[in-house]
């Protein structure tokens, strides 16, 4: 059974290779642990391909496979479109965050869905094709354990594609642009309820779940050993774990197989025994999402951190030689009207390497979306490609805001669309001239 899992040309992205796809190499290698030579699989990468020219680099499959995200909606939706023009016998099954949201939705499109976690899932829905009896919509009960699957192999794609150079890039250090380096996932989940997050919704299981230490370090060493390896960028929502006693056995994991890494935590996940440990382990830099030096803003999305707290874990961070990102949103729920002077403040107190600033936009699945009146929201945009979080990275654009606040909203009276959009502009270029933004 020929099986095409698909990838969209990510074409809002400055560069659409620089991260991975780490869900179709866990749900591939999940059906070829199982299923082994009864299929024969594939990874259908269209990234830096025209989306004119998509249908022209799919090869013809039995299924196809593809995890749906809010940005690439109508992409997808095209894809499979084409596909049936082309190949009118195969059979489409769609899982990812705007699935899980538009289950029904989704089903005028695919065939069938998948909501939660996929890879047993994905598996009985193979064998129900098998025995002609496919369902259109599979649910998973409870959380798949995510150990007990062998570490996912990027076989699928070319070694170029995996390992990069520029990966773990440092602002004030020398010597690591040239490292090779690749993305890594070693967790799952997350055990907070953030309002602008759709992770609560998707997730399907309470809590986040972490690779066992000893497939941690198989996973680099393989990567060290196959790929040339140098250098690893985490991309598990919290990198580090939040309990001491798993936090020191997985920075112990990753400190065992003798590489660099960079990756983001929680502010208030960080010690100076675990900044230590961090470090001892091969970190180089650490990202925090701050989101915002207003304490009611953060309180207002339900963030579940303090301002003081992240001052205080840059302070440590920075004293451990670890360089500090910070992550920042501009147009949250009670933001003030001098929001960028107080943003201003919290820079020139911490001094971080660098700010990563983004527009609040609101997506399927999110508190904010569900229910924008309790955040005084009285508009959202709901054409899905205006829903990128940061458009710094563009020379010429200025972004569209997707939603309007009403004039007085339960924190006071609120900013226009236009007020948030030239704050964030005004801010950017002020990152950019004072070096702040780029590495």
């Amino acid at each position: 059974m020929r099986i095409g899992f698909l990838f969209p040309s990510s074409d809002y992205l400055h560069n659409p290779f620089r991260g991975d796809p780490h869900t179709h190499f866990q749900i591939l290698t999940a059906i070829e642990h199982v299923l082994g030579d009864q299929v024969d699989l594939k990874l259908i990468d269209l990234r830096g391909i025209g989306r004119e020219w998509a249908q022209y680099h799919i090869p013809e499959c039995d299924i196809y496979l593809q995890s749906v995200y809010t940005l690439d909606v109508e992409e997808q939706t095209k894809i499979v479109q084409g596909i049936r023009e082309n190949y009118p016998r195969a059979i489409h099954i769609a899982g990812g965050p705007h699935v899980i949201e538009f289950p029904t939705e989704s089903l005028q499109v695919f065939d069938s869905v998948i909501l939660g976690d996929g890879e047993e899932l994905i598996i009985q829905a193979i064998r129900d094709i098998e025995q002609q009896c496919l369902k259109q919509v599979y649910q998973q009960d409870g959380p798949v354990d995510v150990n007990a699957y062998p570490v996912p192999s990027r076989r699928f794609l070319t070694k170029t594609m995996i390992a990069r150079k520029d990966m773990v890039t440092l602002k004030r250090k020398t010597g690591y642009k040239d490292l090779l380096g690749t993305t890594v996932i070693f967790s799952r989940g997350c055990p907070y309820q953030c309002a602008f997050c759709a992770m609560p919704k998707m997730r399907m299981a309470q809590g986040i779940r972490y690779r066992e230490p000893a497939l941690v370090t198989q996973e680099i060493e393989y990567l060290k050993r196959d790929y040339g390896i140098e250098g690893i960028s985490l991309l598990d929502e919290i990198g580090i774990p939040l309990q001491r006693k798993r936090a020191l056995s997985h920075l112990e994991a990753i400190g065992n197989a003798n590489t660099v890494w960079r990756g983001q935590c929680r502010v208030d996940g960080i010690t100076n025994e675990i900044a230590g440990l961090a470090r001892d382990s091969g970190c180089i830099a650490l990202g925090l999402g701050v989101e915002s030096a207003w304490q009611p803003s953060l309180d207002a999305v339900n963030k579940n951190i303090k301002v003081e707290r992240a001052k205080e874990t840059i302070r440590i961070l920075k004293a451990n030689d670890i360089e500090v990102r910070l992550y920042m949103i501009f147009g949250l729920p009670g933001e003030p009207a001098d929001i960028a002077q107080r943003t201003w403040d919290f820079i020139a107190e911490t001094d971080p390497d660098l700010v990563i600033l983004s527009l609040f936009t609101i997506r399927p699945g999110t508190a904010v979306f569900n229910d924008p009146k309790r955040f005084g929201i009285k508009a959202i945009d709901q054409d899905w490609s205006n829903t990128r979080h940061m458009h710094g990275r563009y020379e010429h654009e200025v972004p569209n805001l997707t939603f309007e606040y009403e004039d007085v909203t339960p924190w006071g009276k609120s900013l226009t669309k236009d007020q948030i959009v030239n704050n964030y502009m005004d801010f950017q270029m002020q990152l950019q001239e004072r070096g702040l933004n780029r590495l």
